[in-house]
């Protein structure tokens, strides 16, 4: 079941579902913070852009316990040079033990329809690029490259 975040009951999931993505990326990308010093500012700063957005937080619910989570923003406004406004996908994560069953695609269609509910006209996602298996999921459910991100780590 996909549903709304709901504050009092999820919070403590949610972070645990954070933490989880951000470990991985992490070890993907061994520069970036650990999921445990970050998540909780992290969360905070997803509910302040979901505010300022008309954003929304899904979570993916079996059993009582939530599996992933989704964040969309609604209603990003774009820098001077990009065009129209879009909506965008912050975070999308599915814990491991609820993996290949169809829930990353049914959270992302949940938050896609949100977009378009809102009156979006384009949804956008980042991904790392050594997250290939993300990217797959991306592409398959229909979103093409835009653009790429290069990295030069200054010493």
């Amino acid at each position: 079941m996909i549903r709304e975040y709901d504050p009092a009951r999820d919070r403590s999931q949610l972070r645990a579902c954070m933490v989880e993505l951000q470990d991985f990326e992490r070890g993907l990308e061994p520069g970036l913070p650990e999921g445990g010093v970050m998540a909780d500012r992290y969360l905070a700063n997803l509910m302040e852009r979901c505010a300022a957005t008309a954003g929304r937080v899904f979570v993916a619910e079996e059993d009582g316990a939530v599996a992933g989570f989704v964040g969309v923003l609604a209603r990003v406004v774009p820098a001077p040079d990009e065009g129209q406004a879009y909506a965008y996908v912050s975070d999308l994560v599915v814990l491991p033990a609820y993996r290949r069953r169809g829930i990353g695609r049914a959270l992302l269609e949940r938050a896609e329809a949100y977009a378009r509910k809102m009156g979006a006209r384009a949804l956008r996602v980042g991904v790392l690029v050594k997250n290939e298996a993300a990217g797959r999921l991306y592409r398959k459910i229909g979103f093409n490259d835009y653009t790429i991100q290069l990295l030069k780590p200054l010493r």
